[in-house]
């Protein structure tokens, strides 16, 4: 019986080793596992953002000067001299190997195709570039020319570190310099009055609204209309956030009225702005006509007319320019 005991004891023994076997043994295969996941996301490669350049003499001073390409797929954005590409599909092809589908304005390209295109400017075109990695700063580059591949693969070089500190300080002071005029250009706009059609306040308001004959703004026309004036805006400078100083060019209306005021002429001027409004609120900015060099008087108080009144003179324009057409 005791010798029964002992063979039952040695074999409990060697289902726990066996089974303490089998769990490393999974455990290393999902060691294995867990490692294949990182090695097959590094299979997709990607050429270093920054600025490229073809290896030879010239190689240092091309990449100075930009005159090569720059390849940045993270911003999906490919560049060389005189044209500029949008990353619209990125395909890998092999481990190394890319085709990359872009959108891309061509300057020269355009002008070549069709020189009497009014909407060269703005020409697209369906682009693709075939990149493959020769070593960690080399790589192979295709690029098609209006859809088709005319010139065989180039190799293009990681230009230094300087030239890409270089690039890198410029980026981001294009960057700054955009926002800013993007800030300037809400600013201009949040002084700006609405477009529209005002009149002065008093007993007969609603009936000069409804004759469009007091005052019309429609900066995005580039035109003033007011009471006695008809005006033709050649620039406008935003004097504080609330004001906007006009340059314009205005012409008495015909016939003109009894109490018809002349706008000076902005070459007499010093700084050519004749015209100015003050946005007090949405429905309320105030009006000053130049007058011997200078703004003078609390100017005329405007009010913006009903919505009835914008769609009216909204009908009547559709209809001039059509009658017009």
């Amino acid at each position: 019986m005791q010798e029964q005991f002992v063979r039952l004891d040695e074999i409990r023994r060697g289902a726990s080793f066996m089974a303490v076997v089998v769990l490393l043994m999974l455990a290393a295969d999902l060691s294995v596992v867990a490692q294949e996941g990182p090695a097959m996301a590094a299979d997709k490669w990607r050429p270093k953002a920054g600025a490229y350049a073809e290896p030879g003499k010239n190689f240092e001073s091309n990449c100075d000067e930009g005159n090569d390409m720059t390849i940045d797929l993270g911003e999906k954005s490919v560049s060389g001299s005189e044209w500029g590409c949008k990353v619209k599909r990125i395909v890998d092809l092999a481990p190394g190997s890319l085709k990359v589908g872009m959108i891309c304005s061509d300057y020269n390209l355009a002008q070549n195709l069709n020189p009497r295109d009014p909407n060269w400017e703005t020409r697209q075109f369906n682009e693709v570039m075939f990149v493959k990695r020769i070593d960690d700063a080399t790589i192979s580059v295709q690029k098609s020319l209006n859809g088709k591949l005319k010139d065989p693969p180039w190799r293009a070089a990681y230009c230094p570190l300087k030239t890409q500190r270089a690039i890198a300080e410029a980026t981001l002071r294009a960057k700054v310099e955009a926002k800013r005029k993007a800030e300037l250009e809400q600013a201009l706009k949040g002084a700006h009055p609405r477009d529209g059609v005002y009149a002065a306040a008093g007993p007969d308001f609603e009936e000069r609204c409804a004759k469009f004959n007091d005052t019309v703004v429609t900066f995005s026309g580039k035109s003033i209309t007011t009471a006695s004036n008809i005006c033709q805006i050649r620039n406008t400078q935003v004097q504080l956030p609330d004001t906007v100083r006009i340059d314009s060019d205005c012409t008495l209306q015909s016939p003109p009225g009894p109490d018809a005021v002349g706008v000076q002429d902005p070459d007499t001027i010093q700084d050519r702005k004749n015209l100015m409004f003050k946005k007090i609120d949405d429905k309320t900015v105030i009006l000053w006509i130049i007058k011997d060099g200078h703004f003078t008087g609390d100017g005329r108080k405007l009010s913006y007319c009903s919505d009835q009144v914008q769609r009216a003179y909204a009908v009547q324009r559709r209809t001039s320019k059509q009658t017009k057409n």
